[in-house]
C-alpha cells in the first residue's frame, strides 16, 4: 500500500502543492507524511480526492481509520454501576 508521500511524489507534488489542491494546510500534510499527526475523515478525503485515489488505498489513511474503529477506553472517573 503506497503511503501519503510515495502517492505525492508519483504525481510531482510539493507538500504545497497538494495541500492547495485538497484545500488543507501544507503542515497538514507535512504532519500527516511524518505520522505525527491523524487525519480526520473530512482532511482524509479532501487530501484522497486531489491525488486521484481512495482514502483506503493510503496506508496512513488506513491506519487511521483502522484506529477509528477501535473502542476508545473511557476517559476520566471510573463508571458507576
Amino acid at each position: 500500500m503506497p503511503t501519503l508521500r510515495e502517492l505525492r511524489a508519483d504525481r510531482l507534488l510539493s507538500i504545497r502543492d497538494l495541500a492547495q489542491q485538497a484545500g488543507v494546510a501544507p503542515s497538514s500534510i507535512y504532519l500527516i507524511e511524518t505520522r505525527r499527526a491523524t487525519p480526520r475523515t473530512a482532511t482524509m478525503r479532501r487530501i484522497a480526492s486531489a491525488l486521484g485515489v481512495d482514502a483506503e488505498t493510503v496506508e496512513e489513511f488506513q491506519q487511521a481509520i483502522e484506529a477509528a474503529k477501535e473502542p476508545h477506553p473511557r476517559r476520566g472517573r471510573a463508571a458507576r454501576r
